[in-house]
């Protein structure tokens, strides 16, 4: 009877041990699933390919690189570097701007259609938020300006005049996959003009990376993405 006993009481406890066992196998999986879909997955970088197209139907565009890390399929952070240049002539005025020079942003895009549950890397709707800046140097000439005071003309003749702006960018984009590790996608953007440094005689008319200088003002990318995956 003792004996039954001991053996009774063994069954129950190696019993209850491998539930245990199982139960711990069986939670980890989930708990790692969970953390991955935070984790860190890949690394992209991007050409906006609109800016070089653009640049065959108006005198001034801008075109840039990007870099972005992938948090979950959910959160990136980014980076871009641009070029934007302008070389133009007011047809009414006759008033000639020309400048290029680098410009930089940095930002978040936010992914809204994918979940912690359903991480879905092959296409994306997401949510842009920048803020951007450049310095440039620009060229300022016009032709001969009459004075209906003092008589005569006076044209002007600026060069390398020196300029600052920040901005910031907000907008919605869209990404799909179309090969192994390659995407494509595009995004409109919403500009807003914090501040900008003016010269005591001209002000920029073209901002590199922002536009025409003015308050506000609408802008595009088309991105070719290439996506090198860490996990």
């Amino acid at each position: 009877m003792r004996m039954l006993r001991y053996i009774l009481l063994s069954s129950i406890m190696l019993f209850s041990c491998t539930l245990s066992q199982a139960q711990k196998r069986h939670s980890a999986p989930q708990e790692e699933e969970k953390k991955l879909n935070f984790s860190f997955r890949s690394i992209a970088v991007s050409a906006d390919v609109f800016g070089l197209a653009y640049s065959l139907l108006e005198e001034f565009t801008s075109s840039e690189i990007a870099v972005e890390a992938n948090f979950g399929n959910r959160i990136y952070p980014t980076a871009e570097v641009g070029l934007g240049w302008c070389s133009t002539t007011d047809e009414t005025t006759g008033i000639r701007y020309k400048t290029n020079a680098p410009y930089y942003r940095v930002g978040v895009n936010y992914n809204f259609s994918t979940t912690k549950e359903k991480p879905n890397p092959n296409y994306g709707i997401f949510g842009i938020a920048r803020f951007a800046w450049t310095s440039c140097e620009y060229d300022v000439t016009t032709p001969p300006i009459m004075d209906p005071v003092w008589g005569g003309s006076t044209a002007l003749d600026l060069s390398g005049v020196k300029g600052t702006a920040t901005w910031a960018e907000i907008g919605v984009g869209v990404r799909v996959k179309i090969a192994k590790n390659f995407h494509m996608g595009w995004s409109i953007r919403y500009k807003a003009r914090i501040s900008q440094e003016k010269a005591s005689h001209s002000q920029m008319w073209y901002i590199p990376g922002y536009g025409i200088n003015q308050s506000t003002c609408f802008g595009g990318t088309y991105n070719l993405i290439y996506e090198i995956p860490i996990r």
